[in-house]
């Protein structure tokens, strides 16, 4: 990843130097051309004042020489000519007219002597009629002008040089800052990927540090996500194996005992030790039974545990026709027994949640309760509370111990009193689910009186805002 961070830098040097060249050579080609516009401008200014220069068909030396002279100011090393090729006047006799101290002055800056090349040939007409020819031909100059000429290109291509360096060098420098910023979660990454591999469950990516994550939320960091996902990863791995090895123990020590005390009727019978067989078949029916209902109550606790970190589907509910969809569907098994469903709370509420889960959570609940009430019924109450909603079942049945209070939602627990009711995972299915919910469960109870059980649930919608 390094070579592939550096490759990317160095291409952006590449790219920086070319745009650079570019840039520059845009730029000289632009002064180029403004100062040969210039220079035209310049050369049609003195063509006109020579012209200007003639009239009433002769010459005006005085008009001319000074033409000249601001001619050679303009840096053009000039000469005019008659009709016949006659010299009038060049650069070099204007120069030798000028008082000293002019032509001391003119040879600081100019230099007619220097003047090389061939000139340059252009007509001179007055009123369509040719009068001669302006020859002309660029002179060394020195001065300002020159120098500001100079400065600007020596400046354009410097500051190519000093981009090239400080984009390399800013490359580098981030190149070498990245390649450090990144590859190293990644290697943690990969080693914790590892230890996954080899079925160590436990790892976790290591926190970074308060100033690097307000830097990686503000640049949007997707390593810093990337490894909240494996956390997340890994500890849902982690509980899953978790369950998996709690309920492989589970299951064998559920089924030891139905299958213990089988093996011992079955070889009573072949002893002769249970002269009555019919009896002896029967216990082992009623273990049979046992094991049924264990099956299906695993098989039950398997599609369960397949949604506690499947991702939910999320969708508003209101909670009071939720609850009369619950009630009207098992409303006909409370009937059979001689119980009464009701419903207490009458308000829309609506909320956002986990509608499967939260189904199977109440149903859940309302079949325990069910299951051991013999008079009065099971009631539905449910209520929101800031960001949080609850759905509470209240039953009058034969109440809960407070000594087994604790033990109720441990999987295949089941109370001393009511050891042939059920297999005991009910409960332990409901704690499961709301923890992954992110809720809790209160528990109220007393014995002959009745038990109440309360979901507290987070509104995904107040969360969310």
């Amino acid at each position: 990843m390094r070579n592939k961070l550096f490759l990317a830098f160095l291409l952006v040097i590449l790219t920086a130097l070319i745009s650079n060249l570019i840039f520059v050579q845009l730029i000289m080609n632009d002064f180029d051309e403004y100062m040969k516009g210039t220079r035209e401008d310049h050369l049609y200014w003195v063509m006109a004042s020579v012209e200007g220069s003639y009239h009433d068909g002769t010459w005006d030396m005085n008009l001319l020489s000074e033409t000249i002279h601001w001619g050679m100011m303009l840096g053009f090393d000039i000469r005019v000519e008659d009709r016949d090729g006659t010299k009038l006047a060049d650069s070099h006799s204007v120069m030798g007219s000028l008082p000293p101290a002019m032509k001391r002055r003119m040879e600081s800056i100019i230099h007619v002597h220097g003047a090389e090349g061939d000139y340059e040939r252009y007509p001179l007409y007055i009123e369509d009629r040719e009068l001669g020819t302006l020859l002309v031909r660029p002179l060394t100059k020195s001065g300002t002008g020159v120098v500001k000429e100079t400065i600007f290109k020596r400046r354009g291509w410097n500051f190519l040089i000093m981009s090239f360096v400080i984009a390399g060098a800013g490359a580098v420098a981030m190149a070498v800052f990245f390649s450090l910023y990144l590859s190293r979660p990644i290697k943690k990454l990969k080693a914790a990927a590892d230890r996954v591999a080899r079925g160590d469950f436990s790892v976790r990516v290591e926190q970074m540090p308060p100033s690097r994550l307000r830097l990686g939320r503000f640049l949007g960091d997707e390593i810093a996500a990337l490894s909240e996902r494996f956390d997340y990863m890994a500890e849902a791995l982690e509980k899953e194996e978790g369950l998996r090895k709690r309920l492989t123990s589970n299951i064998a020590h559920e089924l030891r005992t139905p299958l213990a005390i089988m093996k011992a009727q079955v070889e009573a019978m072949i002893d002769g030790v249970i002269e009555d067989r019919s009896e002896g078949l029967e216990t082992v029916r009623i273990e049979l039974e046992k094991l049924t209902r264990l099956v299906e109550g695993i098989e039950d606790l398997t599609k369960a545990e397949a949604s506690f970190f499947a991702p939910g589907e999320h969708r508003r509910v209101n909670l009071k026709e939720f609850l009369r969809e619950i009630e009207s569907s098992i409303e006909p098994v409370f009937h059979e027994k001689g119980l009464q469903f009701t419903m207490l709370g009458n308000a829309d509420i609506d909320v956002v949640t986990d509608f499967d889960k939260l189904e199977r959570i109440l149903k859940n609940i309302i079949s325990n309760s069910l299951k051991y009430t013999e008079e009065g019924g099971v009631s539905l109450d449910y209520g929101k509370v800031d960001g949080e909603f609850f759905v509470e079942v209240r039953d009058t049945g034969i109440g809960i111990p407070e000594e087994e209070l604790p033990n109720i939602f441990k999987r295949f627990y089941r109370g001393r009193e009511r050891p042939d009711k059920g297999i005991g995972i009910g409960l332990s299915i409901v704690k499961e689910l709301v923890d992954v919910m992110g809720g809790r469960i209160e528990v109220r109870s007393e014995v002959k009186e009745g038990t109440a059980f309360r979901i507290w649930l987070p509104d995904e919608r107040k969360c969310r805002g």
